[in-house]
């Protein structure tokens, strides 16, 4: 009794792993303590850890095999360890022992959503909203599910109440904000979250609307003020003044994905041209890539902080710091492998030869449910069979380049082209393979993602589809982007209804 009530302290303590050490100590006194196994099994949820999770919420389970809450628990381990089939099967068991729990709809509804059942998660974000009328995350996940969809008429009743009873949340006025883009345009989303950021009494509040406000400026090519709101990306105030570079050797840190480093490094010739040396701590999958470049010294991976600098700058601070608001160049990159892999090119099949990628950054249906809420609905991912019916008519080669397919994927999309597709998705993890073939192939069709960035530094055009809302490097609208010279944009429209584009992207392509 004393050991649960000090791990029951810990935890209103904040002091989770303290609390986990000591259930821990309770299930290995007691196995047979389930409460002690459910509690345990909900702090290592907490803890990202959802394999692990699942062997705790199971020795609850077994010992009360009916217990609602056990079982939901229980579907939340399988939904974070990506097996969102048993899931399911949890709720729903859930919820035939207590059909009036409205967290446990909710948790079926986000089941459904990572199984691609729209329909089924709409009708148990319903009932959840029907049991709890007064939880705001059914209320936030319903309108990003219509949101998702294009339904904006169903979308816009439910943010007109939310934004009545949370004139203060920032997910709500992201979620307005985005429908007014959808709906009337960027001047009436840009309205939206300039009037919502300044009713903020606190300069540090709200840095997730701050930061959308910075992004779609940044869409718009208003890039003065854009760059100084995305400060607000690692949760802070823009700095009141940016630091001087002149004449002083400056550090770049890494910050957010491989691609964003590629893009960000962009700017560092301008800022070679002022200070008296540049290096980038760069990341180990990067090195072979940059290693040589006549603009920037790499500095391989170590646990140590590089020393000897008088600036540390972030790269994505960049811009702000030179005042840059141009669009300089993709950082100019080169592929040593190219005639090791012309040959290997050849055995695979004649040209010309087509690299495709339908999904980038991580797959939506994998994020996990304790992580942020992805409030900025981007979703850079397109239906694969869709993608392969407009490319169907390829007449040479075609090449996976995605980073980690799954094997159903893969399946899809030869199943639609109507001919086998030759899966290269492993280079992505040795950037010199990928940039040789970057380099040789004839197209490369698919979302943003690192690839389409070392395309770009090679000086190769690409075909990018742009997922509704758009990224702020392919801004909101035009068929180029002032970052990525030769690409050609194909823009799903706020309908999120891709036909339209893929037949001209089939038109374009076959011509």
């Amino acid at each position: 009794m004393a050991l649960i009530q000090a791990a029951a302290r810990a935890l209103e303590a904040g002091d989770e792993p303290a609390a986990e050490n000591m259930f821990r100590q309770i299930v290995a006194d007691n196995p047979r303590h389930a409460d002690a196994w459910h509690m345990l099994a909900g702090l290592i949820i907490r803890a990202g850890r959802g394999d692990e999770a699942i062997e705790c919420a199971l020795r609850a389970h077994q010992l009360d095999r009916r217990n609602p809450l056990y079982l939901n628990t229980l579907g939340i381990a399988y939904g974070e360890a990506q097996q969102p089939e048993e899931a399911v099967r949890c709720f729903r068991r859930s919820l035939k022992e207590q059909p009036s729990r409205a967290d446990s709809h909710y948790n079926l509804a986000k089941a459904y959503v990572k199984l691609g059942e729209v329909a089924q998660a709409e009708r148990s974000y319903l009932r959840a909203r029907q049991l709890d009328p007064e939880r705001s995350q059914v209320t936030d996940s319903l309108v990003a599910l219509y949101l998702h969809q294009g339904r904006y008429h169903d979308a816009l009743p439910l943010l007109a109440q939310a934004r009545a009873s949370k004139p203060d949340d920032e997910i709500v006025a992201i979620q307005c904000a985005l429908a007014a883009l959808a709906t009337s345009g960027p001047e009436s989303m840009l309205q939206e979250l300039v009037a919502f950021v300044g009713r903020q009494p606190d300069s540090v509040t709200v840095p997730r609307a701050r930061l959308e406000l910075g992004l779609r400026l940044l869409a718009e090519g208003r890039f003065a003020d854009g760059w100084r709101q995305y400060a607000w990306r690692r949760n802070r105030p823009p700095v009141p003044r940016a630091p001087d570079v002149g004449g002083r050797r400056v550090l770049l840190l890494r910050e957010q994905g491989l691609g964003d480093q590629l893009f960000f490094l962009r700017f560092a010739h301008r800022l070679r041209e002022r200070a008296a040396s540049v290096a980038f701590d760069c990341p180990a999958k990067l090195l072979p890539l940059l290693d040589g470049n006549a603009i920037v010294e790499v500095l391989g991976t170590s646990p140590h902080a590089p020393s000897g600098f008088d600036v540390a700058l972030p790269l994505g601070d960049l811009p702000e710091a030179l005042e840059d608001w141009t669009t300089p160049p993709p950082f100019p990159l080169a592929a040593r492998r190219s005639s090791e892999w012309r040959e290997r090119l050849a055995a695979l099949g004649p040209p010309p030869y087509l690299g495709v990628t339908w999904r980038g950054g991580t797959k939506q249906e994998e994020k996990a449910e304790f992580g942020a809420p992805d409030v900025a609905l981007l979703s850079k991912e397109i239906a694969i069979a869709l993608l392969a019916a407009a490319l169907r008519e390829w007449r040479g080669t075609v090449l996976v380049l995605q980073r980690l397919p799954l094997l159903t994927e893969l399946e899809i999309l030869s199943k639609a082209l109507g001919k086998r597709a030759h899966d290269l998705s492993a280079l992505n993890e040795d950037l010199e393979d990928i940039a040789a073939v970057l380099s040789l192939i004839d197209e490369y069709v698919g979302v943003s993602n690192t690839n389409m960035h070392i395309r770009a530094g090679l000086g190769k055009p690409a075909r990018v589809l742009v997922p509704f809302p758009p990224e702020f490097r392919w801004m909101h609208a035009g068929p180029r982007s002032p970052w990525f010279p030769g690409f050609h944009l194909y823009r799903q429209p706020a309908s999120r209804d891709w036909q339209p584009v893929l037949e001209s992207l089939h038109d374009d392509i076959n011509n």
